[in-house]
């Protein structure tokens, strides 16, 4: 890919994150609740759409180059290691039970 291309990609996926209100230069930050909370329909798929493109140019190792150079992170939307996963259903089984919800078993897919 060539660095123009990529950098279109990126102003693209940036254009699309500002009109859901927010910018990606935050993007290691985001959490589910950054798509849902006071979001319109129309922005929350607005962010999908620019948070995939722009871990998508991130998975490149022409990508990762250009926005390391950006001052970006490339592996902001990497798949989470599985202590922070752990870390994360904890955290979420917690505030099930503290508002007596029952959370699935931890196996069950759901």
């Amino acid at each position: 890919m060539s660095e123009a291309f990529i950098l279109q990609l990126l102003e693209m996926a940036e254009s699309w994150a500002e009109g859901a209100g927010t910018t990606l230069r935050n993007r290691k930050a985001f959490t589910p609740v950054v798509f849902t909370v006071t979001r319109r329909p129309e922005e929350r798929a607005l962010l999908a759409a620019a948070v995939e493109l722009h871990d998508l140019v991130g998975a490149t190792s022409e990508g990762q180059a250009v926005m390391k150079e950006m001052g970006l992170e490339p592996d902001a939307g990497a798949l989470l290691e599985d202590h922070d996963l752990t870390a994360r259903w904890s955290a979420w089984t917690a505030t099930r039970r503290i508002h007596g919800q029952q959370p699935p078993a931890a196996g069950s897919g759901a």
